[in-house]
């Protein structure tokens, strides 16, 4: 097993395993096997939940789910100053006077909230929540794709939103991701997002992802692309040497927005 980014000890990698393969194990099993005591399980529990290589319960915890996203409550707050290190970073990769699409997710609204400097911008969105940060400014022009609103996330989704964004060509795309694999795979879980980012990816002179690092530990099931479909990575750790070189064939400019401290 191996990740990108965080170094984990023998016993933790060996309860990623047991939690994938049982589904869900409890704390008080854990620590019974290792012969540790619960208050380590728990750390080990919480240190792997923070790096997004497991989900943390009470009691307990259970794998990532590959077929579901975290709820949009819990993304709101999950690695907050990572992301808006990333938001800031991208934003000052953006010139006035561009055009960009900004599609759906919390990284891509921490970047919305860092375009306050910006001036004279033409943002296509199907991020109902972006669109509300960004307009109360005059001097923006800023187009909501039509389709059928998701309320837990302010997603816009459906046939009317592709067709929207396929109306559009812009110098910049910037996306955000549920997960990517070791391979540079860029997945993501709902079809329709997936449509929707691909439809952003062919219509981008410049993409810029914008992913932290847990999404280097989490696989969701559905392609929206590779490596070669991107131009910039804003993350806020630094990758590993092998990931480095996927980026480096193709020809993708990383970016490390670390967080202050």
């Amino acid at each position: 097993m191996s990740n990108l980014y965080v170094r984990i000890n023998p016993r933790q990698e060996q309860i990623i395993r047991l939690v994938r393969s049982q589904g869900y194990v409890s704390n008080e099993d854990l620590a019974q096997q290792f012969d540790v005591a619960v208050q380590t399980i728990r750390r080990d529990i919480g240190f792997l939940a923070e790096q997004g290589l497991l989900t943390r319960h009470h009691g307990g915890a259970t794998p990532n789910s590959t077929i579901e996203n975290i709820a949009y409550n819990e993304r709101q707050i999950l690695n907050l100053k990572a992301k808006d290190a990333i938001g800031r970073w991208a934003a000052a990769l953006i010139p006035d006077r561009s055009s960009l699409f900004i599609n759906i997710g919390t990284t891509t609204e921490a970047f919305a909230r860092s375009l306050g400097g910006h001036r004279d911008l033409r943002v296509v969105t199907n991020n109902l929540h972006v669109a509300s940060l960004i307009s109360g400014r005059p001097d923006f022009r800023t187009v909501i794709c039509g389709g059928e609103l998701r309320p837990k996330d302010g997603a816009i989704l459906g046939a009317a939103a592709i067709e929207t964004l396929d109306s559009f060509r812009t110098e910049y795309g910037v996306i955000g991701i549920s997960g990517i694999a070791e391979d540079g795979t860029l997945l993501d879980f709902d079809l329709s997002e997936i449509q929707c980012a691909r439809t952003i990816l062919r219509n981008s002179q410049r993409v810029l992802l914008l992913a932290d690092h847990t999404k280097f530990s989490r696989l969701p099931m559905g392609r929206v692309g590779g490596l070669a479909d991107i131009d910039d990575l804003i993350t806020d750790r630094p990758v590993s040497e092998e990931f480095k070189v996927l980026l480096d064939a193709a020809n993708v400019t990383l970016h490390i927005a670390r967080t202050s401290q």
